[in-house]
């Protein structure tokens, strides 16, 4: 499996141990920009970035999901801001959409 990891170096370069090909940006802005030249460039089947960056990265992933394509998988994981929480808002966003009603966790 080919995985990237996207996000400042702190960030990166454990997963740059692991085998994963990591690619720098401290903003959300690059990272935007980097998560969809990748994702349409198709060599990657997961892309790993900071949680902080999911509101930046969010229109990106739903394209690649509304184009239907299974890969990449987008994986959302806290860096050391500790800035976490994001995904999980996202989530309960989603869902209560699909029941047609508020869900509170």
């Amino acid at each position: 499996m080919s995985v990237a990891v996207i996000g400042p170096p702190s960030f990166i370069t454990c997963f740059e141990l692991i085998g994963a090909e990591g690619f720098d940006a401290g903003t959300g802005e690059a990272v935007a920009e980097t998560v969809r030249d990748l994702s349409d460039e198709g060599r990657f089947q997961l892309i790993i970035i900071p949680e902080r960056f999911a509101e930046e990265t969010r229109s990106v992933r739903e394209s690649v999901m509304n184009r239907g394509d299974i890969t990449p998988v987008f994986a959302l994981i806290p860096d050391f801001t500790m800035e976490t929480g994001m995904r999980m808002a996202e989530l309960q966003a989603v869902v209560s959409l699909a029941i047609g009603t508020r869900l509170e966790l």
